[in-house]
């Protein structure tokens, strides 16, 4: 499965996510939803993690996964397979589903022998 597929196939299944990209360790967007707004989304999203990571620094744990909230909805993040994802939803989204998604697409495009294209 091609990393643009597992993209297809997290939102057929995921409806509260509106957009999603998925990153190489480097923070270069490899496959974005048409939602997803990619200008510059590589570089917000390291600055996100590496932020997440420097105050769970303090606490001495590593970051599994980022999970903001605000008024109109959720942006989450993860890093699993060497790559990250990102997404966006609406107000109030199952979390943990959202995540468990989230990882089950990484899985989905690179664990399992697929290929970044």
């Amino acid at each position: 499965m091609t990393v643009d597929d597992a993209v297809r196939d997290l939102l057929s299944i995921a409806t509260d996510i509106s957009g999603v990209a998925v990153l190489d360790a480097g923070g270069r967007v490899l496959a974005a939803s048409p939602a997803a707004a990619t200008d510059d989304l590589g570089s917000c999203a390291n600055r996100l993690w590496a932020a997440a990571c420097s105050a769970d620094a303090a606490r001495e744990g590593a970051v599994a996964d980022v999970v903001v909230h605000d008024g109109r909805g959720v942006v989450a993040m993860l890093e699993a397979s060497g790559h990250r994802i990102i997404a966006t939803t609406g107000p109030r989204p199952a979390a943990g589903l959202l995540l468990f998604d989230l990882r089950a697409c990484l899985a989905d495009a690179f664990d399992d022998g697929g290929d970044a294209s």
